[in-house]
């Protein structure tokens, strides 16, 4: 009989401690300092997780902090994303979050292109990857307590087409403040399409909204009443390299970056304008700079100095359109 206590006791204690530490790991989901964790809580791509990275500053009352999702480019490495903006975040006090779409999961349409449409055909809106945003937000919110109603987002290169992409495809989102910096092409907000000069061809999804929801008005009207920067580096003139969209409908948006993002930003403001719409949307052109992620979030060239510093940047930075510009912006 004494035996059988023992035993149960044991037994008891056990599984208590077990349940204790498995609350421990789950709290520890997020802590001071860098972190990261496997994302599959958005039911629709629980089979294509998502390795979270994210830093936290290690002073400040974590649930006040604004939070960053910082989207990485083709190198698809969430690491980088944290590099870009740690220093930033560790002095003024906000959360970066940075989701890692490897290509083995999400492929440039599902990643640039967020999973709208494949082959012109629109995919189901519950899978759309887009949506892995707002879940993680969800899941940050719910596992730290935090109050934060909104977020801000900054994505350079492929991370540059999956934020103003974000911005048109879920107008419910709760993003703040975009910046998309340098992307590679653009989706026009044209519902008749983008029409070819060489081909004459008319391009839809990801080039314009042609064939898909996002061309309705109120989608539209949305999407130009958002608070999103198109940032350009004034020397990221390339028309040559792996990473550089060479197809006909990215080359009928201009001969390289820099024109394809004056010319969308151009092309919305037209619509806007023609359609008497609200358009809250800014343009920043960074001078003597190229395709550098971290060298747009900062706003400048490096100085020749090895590393960049938090107090060296620039009102063309992504830093400065975000946490400078409107300081009352919550």
């Amino acid at each position: 009989m004494i035996k059988k206590l023992i035993l149960s006791f044991v037994a008891i204690v056990a599984l208590a401690t077990t349940s204790l530490y498995a609350q421990e790991k789950q709290e520890q989901l997020y802590h001071r300092g860098v972190g990261k964790f496997v994302f599959t809580e958005y039911a629709p791509l629980k089979n294509k997780p998502i390795t979270v990275y994210y830093y936290i500053p290690k002073k400040g009352d974590i649930k006040n902090m604004r939070v960053l999702f910082s989207m990485h480019g083709a190198e698809r490495s969430g690491k980088s994303g944290i590099a870009i903006w740690r220093k930033f975040a560790e002095r003024d006090g906000f959360i970066v979050l940075s989701p890692e779409y490897i290509g083995k999961y999400y492929r440039e349409w599902e990643y640039q292109f967020g999973g709208v449409a494949r082959r012109g055909k629109v995919q189901p809106r519950e899978k759309w990857t887009y949506n892995s945003i707002e879940a993680i937000f969800d899941h940050f919110k719910k596992h730290t307590g935090s109050t934060a109603e909104v977020y801000d987002m900054y994505g350079h290169s492929a991370g540059g087409q999956f934020t103003h992409r974000f911005a048109l495809a879920m107008p419910d989102a709760r993003l703040n403040i975009g910046v998309a910096s340098n992307p590679g092409n653009w989706t026009f907000p044209l519902a008749e399409g983008l029409k070819s000069k060489k081909t004459g061809k008319v391009y839809g999804w990801p080039y314009s909204v042609k064939g898909t929801p996002l061309a309705k008005d109120d989608v539209l009207k949305k999407y130009f009443s958002r608070k999103l920067y198109v940032q350009v580096g004034k020397l990221d003139t390339a028309t040559i390299g792996k990473h550089v969209p060479k197809n006909d409908a990215s080359l009928t948006q201009g001969k390289h970056r820099l024109d394809r993002g004056r010319n969308a930003y151009k092309t919305a403001k037209k619509v806007a304008k023609k359609n008497g719409w609200e358009f809250n949307w800014g343009k920043a052109e960074v001078k003597d700079m190229g395709h550098k992620g971290r060298g747009m979030a900062y706003g400048k060239v490096n100085d020749g100095k090895t590393r960049y510093r938090e107090d060296n940047y620039s009102k063309t930075g992504a830093y400065y359109l975000i946490f400078q510009k409107d300081k009352k912006t919550k």
